[in-house]
C-alpha cells in the first residue's frame, strides 16, 4: 500500500500543539509495523523547515507543495487558503492521511481525516478580543467574521473523506452532532497515545530550581475554554492554608502578555500581590524539565472545560502525577478512575486540597493513574491508524 501523509501540520503552528505532538508521536511508532511492501510519502511545504519525521523514514518520497505566502498575511488568509491544496496522483498514493482538515482534504484519491475537536465552534464569542476602536475595530470584527466562515467551510472537507478518525468518543459524538455531511459508519475512533519511557537526558537547573518547594503544576494553552483563571482562583484561596506552596504553569502562551491581560489574569494578580510572586511561568519548557516537574509536583490541575483528548492529563499520569481535573468532554475516558474529577465548574480547591492533605490518596492516584495510562500508547494509535488506511484504501 503507498500511504501519502500531509506533513505540513508539523511545520505550522500546529507542530507545537497537541495535533503537531500527535502526528509526529503516531508517525514514530508507524514505520516500525509497516509490512515490506508498504510505502510512505510525505507532502510539505516547501518554504518551510523540512519536519523532524522525514529523519525516520530516510527511503520515503517527499513531494514539495509550493507556499502559500498571500493565503498567510493577515487580513488576506482571513479570506484566502492559508496552504496549497494537494493533489495527489494514484500513481503517487493509493489513500492520504490528512491530519489537519483546514490543510485541505483531496477529492481524487481515498483520504483519511483525523477530527480533533470543535474548540472554534463550542466556543465562539468566549473568546477575549484585543480592544479596539473606529476603523481598527470595523476591520477586526470583518476579519473575525470571515475567519469564521472560513471555518465552517473546513466542516466540508471531512463529508469527502473516506474515513474520519475521532481521537475520542466525546470527539466522536460532537462530530455526528455538528458536522451532518459525515455519517457514522465512515467514523472510527482511533484514541491518541503516551510514551511509556521516560525523556532521557538531566532536568536543567531552572527546573531543579521551580521544584524547590511544594507546587502544583498546569501544562497547556491560555484561550478562555482552558479555565486557567479558575485554576488561579483555587490556587489562592490554598495559598492561605498552604503558604509555602507554588502553582507552575508550563506553555509558550505564558509570554503573551497581551493576551494575558485582556484575559483577566493582570487584574486577579493584582489582587492578590502577597500570593502573585508564587505564580511562576517559565513558558515553553523541555520534555526532559516537563518529566521532571510531573514527577516533583503535588499533582497536575488541569480546570479545562473541554477536549477533544487531553494529552496532559495522560502524560502526567504516566508519569506518576496525579490529575484533578474537571469531569466534561473527553476527560472521563482519558482519566477514567484514576483522576480526581470535579463536576463541571463546581470550585477546584477542595479536591485539591485532599490531595495535599492525604499523602495515601496521592499514593493511590498515582498507581491507578500509571494503571490507566498503561491503557493508552502510540504503539496502538499506529495500529489502529494503519487499520483503517488500508480499510479506506480498498474503497
Amino acid at each position: 500500500m503507498k500511504i501519502g501523509v500531509d506533513a505540513r501540520p508539523l511545520q505550522h503552528e500546529t507542530k507545537y500543539r497537541g495535533i503537531g505532538k500527535a502526528l509526529q508521536s503516531m508517525l514514530i511508532e508507524l514505520r516500525n509495523i509497516l509490512a515490506p511492501d508498504d510505502s510512505v510519502c510525505f507532502y510539505i511545504d516547501d518554504g518551510l523547515p523540512k519536519p523532524r519525521i522525514l529523519k525516520e523514514y530516510p527511503d520515503s518520497r517527499v513531494i514539495k507543495i509550493p507556499t502559500s505566502k498571500l493565503g498567510r498575511k493577515r487580513y488576506a488568509r482571513s479570506v484566502l487558503p492559508s496552504f496549497r491544496p494537494i493533489s495527489p496522483r494514484h500513481s503517487d498514493i493509493d489513500v492520504l492521511l490528512q491530519y489537519d482538515a483546514s490543510f485541505g482534504v483531496p477529492a481524487k484519491v481515498p483520504t483519511v481525516v483525523a477530527f480533533h475537536d470543535l474548540i472554534p465552534y463550542l466556543f465562539r464569542g468566549q473568546e477575549k478580543q484585543r480592544p479596539a476602536k473606529g476603523f481598527l475595530k470595523a476591520k477586526d470584527t470583518l476579519a473575525r467574521n470571515l475567519y469564521w466562515k472560513k471555518y465552517l467551510r473546513v466542516w466540508k472537507y471531512y463529508g469527502r473523506a473516506k474515513k474520519v478518525i475521532p481521537i475520542s468518543n466525546s470527539s466522536k459524538q460532537d462530530l455526528l452532532n455538528y458536522i451532518p455531511d459525515v455519517k457514522e459508519k465512515d467514523v472510527e475512533v482511533v484514541y491518541l497515545g503516551v510514551a511509556h519511557s521516560e525523556v532521557p537526558g538531566s532536568s536543567s537547573a531552572e527546573a531543579r530550581r521551580l521544584a524547590s518547594q511544594p507546587f502544583l503544576i498546569y501544562a497547556g494553552g491560555i484561550d478562555t475554554r482552558k479555565n486557567i483563571l479558575a485554576l488561579l482562583e483555587s490556587f489562592f484561596k490554598l495559598k492561605k492554608s498552604n503558604p509555602s506552596l507554588r502553582l507552575i504553569m508550563v506553555g509558550k502562551e505564558f509570554a503573551l502578555a497581551d493576551q494575558l491581560k485582556s484575559l483577566g489574569w493582570v487584574t486577579m494578580m493584582k489582587n492578590y500581590p502577597e500570593y502573585a510572586k508564587d505564580v511562576l511561568t517559565p513558558g515553553f519548557i523541555s520534555d526532559v524539565d516537563l518529566q521532571y516537574l510531573y514527577k516533583q509536583a503535588v499533582c497536575l490541575v488541569f480546570p479545562s472545560r473541554y477536549e477533544g483528548f487531553g494529552l496532559p492529563v495522560l502524560e502526567a499520569m504516566a508519569i506518576g502525577c496525579p490529575v484533578v481535573a474537571y469531569r466534561n468532554s473527553s476527560i472521563p475516558e482519558v482519566a477514567g478512575e484514576a483522576g480526581l474529577l470535579v463536576n463541571d465548574g463546581d470550585p477546584l480547591a477542595p479536591a485539591i486540597e485532599k490531595v495535599l492533605k492525604d499523602p495515601k490518596l496521592r499514593k493511590d492516584l498515582i498507581a491507578k493513574g500509571r494503571k490507566q495510562a498503561a491503557k493508552f500508547s502510540w504503539e496502538k494509535t499506529a495500529q489502529r491508524t494503519l487499520a483503517v488506511l488500508r480499510e479506506a484504501a480498498k474503497k
